[in-house]
């Protein structure tokens, strides 16, 4: 039997194989087990019956020689007192072959010896002369110990006169007890009294264990059992032999043994056959089952190659398997799918080049070429062209054709293209067969002059439109399959989609850089080409101007006629414009009634103040909207390079400053940018040096807002809000310093400088005895996204010794607008610091339920501006009430900020919100006068009596 190699390597074969073997193996030992034991209990079962056969045959012969001596004894009683001519010395040797020794007993206890050397004879009892008068014998036995007991056997010699004495006779050990030569092979035998003592065994030495039973029987008169002997393990059976009838016994028990080795012999020989029989039976089993496992894992590890390589992308591999089973018929199916799936491959690799090339934003000649390299590796054509129409010359087709053969070169051709052919093309959506040697059409010719006779065309369409055709040609008639039509029409509808995608292109492009209402460039493009235009100025060392221009009054136009009149009189001004500028000029709509030009090559500064006034002319005549006559105007701001910037930024930011100036001093005139206008910036810079020295030398305080619980009365905690001690301009407020903190990044020092100063007056005033549980913090979106913000506020709730539940944050919206995995990490971290959340502003920005249900937001606070036109504002009242009801609906607290009057703070309280905030309570007051205020309420304010200030 040939096996492949490394047949056996497979998981699979070695488990199928081992399978097949424990099948086999389970069955044949159970088998083998069971009949072992059937078979054991059958031949132990057979011992017994066996022993016990022996024990009664055996029971039997003692039986006849006692009855036999008994009869034996009746004919030598009457000679037993007067022996004559009878006890010869030959008679008296015939009798030693029964008996040791025959004496007569009288009723005086004389002995007259007849034999032997009879052992001393007890008198009879009364009971055993009784047992004499009635003719019957009397069985004695002694126990000396070792060998046989002596069985000794009295009769009456006159029954009728019991006084005259017995006859005793002492039988042969070997007449009654036989010959142990003579017994079966391997049985022994013992006999035992009534009282349990052995009186002989065919064994020298007897088994202690048939003694013990003896002794102890209690059983049924046939029985069996088994003991250990010295040899081991022994059955036995036994059987009562009843001599009351004729002896004056009660009986002896007969007791047959056999070693159960013996018994069990033929057990040992299947013992020693067992295992070979089994390897055997197993060893078959293996080989036929390797071999079955073989023909059905050899064909399917071939599979299994295949299938392997074809998920490498292999398709040329075939498998071999010749049998005329499923796997044969599988192997079949699967080459044919290997084939299929070689061709689907090749069609969607080629497919999904021209795919990239679309998505690479490719122009069309490209992705023509693409497929036209590739349509011969899917579909059996001799040669093929793509025919795509010219979108410059809508009467010409660009021919992409190629012949036979893999290094054939992709040829490109210019065909007149007629309506009535688009028309024709248009007619057969599905395709048409052509006779390349009866008609010639345009985008037919290359295919035919490549030897194609005949032509299978497709349209290629866009939008309804027939934009060119795919032809494939053949040396001869061919058939298409669907799949081949099919991918042709694949490759038809991705050229279409690459003319769309080329149109849309240009669409988009012209989208994102012209103005859809003026056709002029827009910012993007506009300042695309000012970079370019300022590298080109910085490396031919020229200069150029930058004019920003705004049309004066021009809101007047949109108001008084609309903003269709309005685009009107965009789209004049874009014309005048563009007809006041030379070509190398570029001239460009930033948005609104903003325009801007840039005047290159200048030679002095008067050239762009020239161009600049003849714009403004222009600008000034009349402009004719709905046969009205609209006078405007156009200031215009003059930057120059290099001496007003030297970015594309600088320039436009100074360009739109002179253009203000232009503005402020009149309109309808040109200001060229002088640096005195940028005072605004520089005092910008300034308070940008005060703002940091502030940050520096500690020039900032809290001051602290109370809130009121409005169930209790009671002022449950108060919000920070940061101050700025300015050395001249005395104290201010956040909205003076804010913005320019957050643009420097100065807010993260100050922001953290708040925490810390929040949570330290907090601790003072409770340590002072100040019933004040907790404050409030606002945080930026900046500072809150900062890395180690949660480890920073950690810090200063343990520096400070401030409880977790003792510092809220306040956060805004705008945080959670765009909250990312981090923040709402940092979200969580706080949560489990045990810090409150609270979100300010609610209701200004871009409120969502969504931010309540996703993030741990303990509090939500009511903006002031739905506040201050409480309760006389209808709309105010809802809007604050449906937000109480949703906050409350999933489990948030509610305060409300900037209340301010009586009616407020009672209308807020039935409304069900919790806390309230604003000047009704106190004005924001420094931690001493907190104190005071806290103090002086006792903890509590009454919710319709509170003093402001």
């Amino acid at each position: 039997m040939k096996l492949e190699r490394g047949f056996l390597q497979s998981r699979v074969a070695r488990r199928i194989v081992a399978l097949f073997v424990l099948c086999a193996l389970i069955p044949i030992s159970a088998l083998a087990l069971l009949s072992y034991e059937h078979v054991r209990k059958e031949l132990v079962e057979q011992g017994y019956t066996h022993l016990a056969q022996l024990a009664e045959g055996y029971s039997a012969s003692l039986y006849d020689r006692l009855i036999a001596v008994g009869r034996q004894m009746s004919g030598m009683a009457t000679e037993a007192d007067a022996p004559g001519a009878r006890w010869t010395e030959g008679y008296r040797q015939t009798l030693r072959t029964e008996f040791d020794a025959i004496a007569v007993v009288g009723a005086d206890g004389r002995t007259t010896v007849l034999l032997g050397a009879p052992r001393p004879f007890a008198p009879l009892s009364v009971t055993e002369l009784g047992y004499l008068a009635k003719g019957e014998a009397v069985i004695r036995t002694s126990h000396a110990g070792g060998g046989s007991a002596p069985v000794v056997l009295a009769q009456a010699v006159d029954p009728a006169r019991p006084e005259r004495g017995a006859l005793v006779v002492e039988i042969g050990a070997t007449y009654l007890w036989g010959d142990s030569d003579a017994l079966p092979a391997l049985t022994d035998f013992c006999v035992a009294d009534a009282e349990g003592s052995l009186l002989y065994c065919s064994q020298s030495r007897p088994s202690p264990a048939i003694g013990e039973f003896a002794a102890r029987r209690t059983e049924p008169a046939n029985g069996r059992f088994t003991f250990d002997g010295d040899d081991g393990p022994q059955i036995a059976s036994y059987r009562e032999l009843f001599l009351e009838p004729h002896f004056m016994v009660h009986g002896w028990t007969v007791i047959a043994s056999r070693p159960a080795e013996d018994v069990l012999a033929p057990v040992v020989a299947f013992q020693s056959s067992f295992i070979p029989v089994i390897a055997l039976a197993l060893l078959v089993v293996a080989l036929f089952s390797v071999t079955q496992v073989r023909r059905t894992l050899v064909p399917l590890s071939r599979l299994i190659e295949g299938t392997r390589r074809a998920g490498d992308q292999d398709f040329s591999t075939r498998v071999d398997v010749r049998s005329n089973d499923e796997l044969g018929e599988l192997a079949a199916s699967f080459n044919m799918m290997n084939v299929r799936l070689g061709r689907q491959f090749t069609a969607l690799s080629t497919l999904a080049d021209i795919d990239r090339a679309i998505l690479s934003r490719l122009d069309v000649d490209h992705v023509v070429e693409t497929v036209v390299r590739g349509i011969q590796a899917i579909v059996p054509a001799h040669s093929v062209s793509v025919a795509i129409l010219d979108r410059n010359a809508v009467d010409v087709m660009r021919v992409y054709s190629r012949g036979p053969g893999a290094d054939a070169p992709v040829e490109l051709e210019r065909a007149p293209c007629t309506v009535e052919d688009t028309q024709e093309l248009a007619l057969h959506a599905e395709g048409v067969w052509l006779d390349a040697t009866a008609s010639v059409r345009p985008f037919t010719a290359a295919v035919r002059r490549l030897g194609a006779t005949a032509l299978f065309v497709l349209p290629i369409v866009w939008q309804g439109a027939v934009v060119g055709a795919v032809a494939l040609g053949f040396g001869r008639e061919a058939e298409l399959s669907a799949d081949d039509r099919a991918r042709s029409h694949d490759l038809a509808d991705r050229v279409g989609v690459a003319f769309a995608a080329a149109a849309r292109d240009e669409q988009i492009y012209y989208q994102a850089h012209y103005d859809t209402l003026t056709g002029l460039p827009n910012r993007l493009y506009f300042k695309d080409q000012l970079v370019r235009t300022l590298a080109h100025a910085h490396r031919d060392r020229e200069r150029f101007a930058l004019l920003f221009i705004d049309l004066d009054f021009f809101k007047r136009v949109n108001d008084s006629l609309g903003h269709t009149a309005g685009d009107d009189v965009l789209r004049e001004a874009a014309s005048r414009l563009r007809g006041g500028l030379r070509d190398t000029d570029t001239l460009a709509r930033l948005g609104g009634d903003e325009f801007t030009v840039v005047v290159s090559d200048i030679r002095s500064s008067r050239d762009p103040r020239v161009v600049a006034e003849h714009l403004i002319a222009a600008l000034s005549a009349p402009f004719v909207v709905d046969s009205q006559e609209h006078f405007l105007s156009a200031s215009i701001g003059i930057a120059l390079y290099p001496d007003d910037g030297l970015t594309a930024d600088e320039l436009l930011r100074n360009a739109d400053t002179a253009m203000y100036r232009a503005k402020d001093t009149g309109r309808g005139r040109c200001v060229f940018f002088e640096e005195r206008m940028n005072l605004v910036a520089v005092a910008r810079v300034r308070s940008e040096r005060d703002l940091r020295r502030a940050v520096d030398e500690g020039e900032f305080v809290l001051h602290y807002q109370p809130l009121q619980d409005l169930g209790s009365g009671a002022i449950v905690a108060a919000e920070a809000l940061l101050r700025w001690q300015h050395p001249e301009r005395g104290l201010l407020s956040p909205e003076h310093f804010i913005g320019l903190a957050e643009e420097t990044g100065l807010i993260d020092r100050l922001g953290e400088w708040v925490l810390r100063e929040a949570c330290a007056e907090l601790g003072a005033l409770q340590h002072a005895g100040i019933p004040l549980p907790s404050v409030s913090v606002n945080v930026s979106a900046r500072q809150f996204r900062q890395t180690d913000f949660v480890s920073t506020v950690g810090d200063i709730l343990r520096v400070t010794a401030t409880p977790p539940g003792g510092l809220e944050i306040e956060i805004t919206e705008s945080l959670l607008l765009d909250a990312n995995a981090d923040v709402v990490r940092a979200l969580d971290e706080l949560k489990a610091l045990g810090v409150r959340i609270a979100l300010d502003d609610f209701g200004t920005g871009y409120s969502s339920l969504s931010y309540l249900k996703r993030f741990p937001v303990d509090v939500v606070k009511i903006d002031r501006s739905f506040v201050k036109d409480l309760p006389d504002d209808e709309s105010s009242s809802a809007i604050t009430g449906a937000i109480i009801l949703m906050s409350h609906a999933l489990h948030k607290q509610v305060v409300a900020e900037g209340v301010a009057t009586a009616e407020q703070a009672a209308f807020l309280r039935r409304l069900g919100c919790d806390r309230l905030q604003g000047f009704y309570l106190s004005k924001p007051l420094p931690a001493a006068a907190l104190a005071v205020f806290v103090r002086r309420a006792g903890g509590t304010v009454p919710v319709a009596r509170i003093a402001a200030g």
